[in-house]
């Protein structure tokens, strides 16, 4: 969910103009499937990372 946001920020800010080149008109779209794979790879390694993280937590 968070990686998800992270990557509605980003374009909103490219679509802006205020991080980088303004996206061109009907572009947005492709950047959005352009930045898939990586935002699959990220949320996969955020999942692991916590799951690891709840595995080693000490039982109440």
């Amino acid at each position: 969910m968070l990686v998800g946001g992270g990557l509605v920020v980003r374009l909103w800010g490219r679509f802006d103009g205020r991080w980088g080149e303004p996206l061109a008109q009907g572009r947005l779209g492709q950047e959005m499937a352009d930045g898939l794979p990586g935002i699959v790879r990220v949320a996969a390694v955020a999942s692991a990372l916590f799951l690891v993280w709840r595995m080693r937590r000490v039982p109440r």
